[in-house]
């Protein structure tokens, strides 16, 4: 089945943008966050959120990707959230 899918506008640790799902607990806020399409797995959202940010990751909870070295071939990092007060 298809999600939605969004990046988030800001970097957090480590200068990488997230990547999540609709639903995610960890979602950012509508003016946070770009909206990237509609997509059957996370490795293509990933690769679409990489045409805006290079460094662009997958969200440890809604989209988990096997790590690669190759950032031209990676596709998601298990990364741990910031929490924005």
């Amino acid at each position: 089945m298809e999600l939605y899918y969004y990046v988030d506008k800001h970097a957090g640790y480590n200068d990488n943008h997230v990547v999540h799902a609709t639903g995610c607990p960890f979602l950012p806020s509508d003016g946070a966050r770009r909206f990237l399409g509609t997509f059957y797995t996370a490795t293509a959202a990933i690769q679409q959120a990489r045409k805006f940010y290079a460094s662009a990751m997958g969200c440890e909870h809604c989209c988990p990707v096997a790590i690669k070295k190759n950032l031209t071939t990676q596709h998601s990092v298990a990364l741990k959230h910031m929490v924005r007060l």
